[in-house]
């Protein structure tokens, strides 16, 4: 999982924020899908895809600024019993996830991320970098230090089911790249270093998908390498 840097806000998001609801008499706030919103998530979407470089919040897979390869998620509810109404537009409060719908397995359609969570609370923040130095990983499972975030990433956002199985997918790959580089399995320590930087490079517009988990198997790796 890699850290969420929230930057400014959109120009369209501020400028719909300052423009009152004219629909009703009296008028009110600017609501998130209230009159002249839909011309504006366009903009939201351009801005969240860029600030998270192409990665779903949660899960980490890959997500594209358009309306059926990105959902805008409200990491605080908008509504139901854990729902804040008054941060529909708090751009501290929006991310990027990923559709979360897989195709049906054994008779049931398997939801994560956003599409798992719905109104549900969430402590876990992927923008807090405190919270995302608690993350690891067991294997492809994806663990946290904090029992509460734990239990969010298993059954709240369900990022050890199918998430657990691409993660590992993602890094199947670039182990076989790996090999056939390197048939003797000896991987060079500068090269590892190498593809870790390119893996989380700050300079990268996108990051490859599960980059967090990547990254952290290659600082395994070299540390296994060097016996510490």
């Amino acid at each position: 999982m890699i850290h969420v840097r929230k930057g400014p806000p959109p120009p369209a998001l501020v400028s719909f924020q300052k423009t009152p609801d004219t629909s009703v008499d009296p008028p009110r706030r600017a609501r998130y899908d209230g009159p002249g919103f839909e011309g504006v998530k366009p903009h939201v979407r351009d801005a969240l895809h860029a600030e998270q470089r192409g990665l779903c919040c949660y899960c980490n897979g890959a997500i594209q600024p358009t309306a059926a390869a990105m959902k805008i998620e409200h990491r605080v509810p908008q509504h139901g019993e854990h729902g804040d109404p008054t941060r529909d537009l708090d751009w501290t409060n929006l991310f990027g996830a990923c559709p979360g719908r897989m195709a049906p397995r054994v008779g049931r359609e398997v939801l994560h991320c956003d599409a798992s969570k719905g109104d549900a609370a969430l402590g876990f923040d992927p923008s807090n970098a405190s919270h995302v130095a608690t993350v690891g990983y067991q294997g492809a499972r994806l663990t946290s230090s904090r029992a509460e975030f734990q239990r969010e990433f298993d059954e709240v956002l369900r990022l050890n089911d199918v998430p657990r199985e691409a993660r590992q997918r993602a890094l199947d790959s670039v182990q076989a790249e790996l090999a056939r580089r390197y048939p003797d399995k000896r991987f060079p320590t500068d090269k590892l270093r190498r593809l870790r930087e390119q893996t989380l490079s700050p300079a990268a517009m996108n990051l490859r998908p599960y980059a967090g988990f990547i990254a952290w198997w290659i600082d395994k790796r070299i540390r296994q390498q060097s016996g510490s």
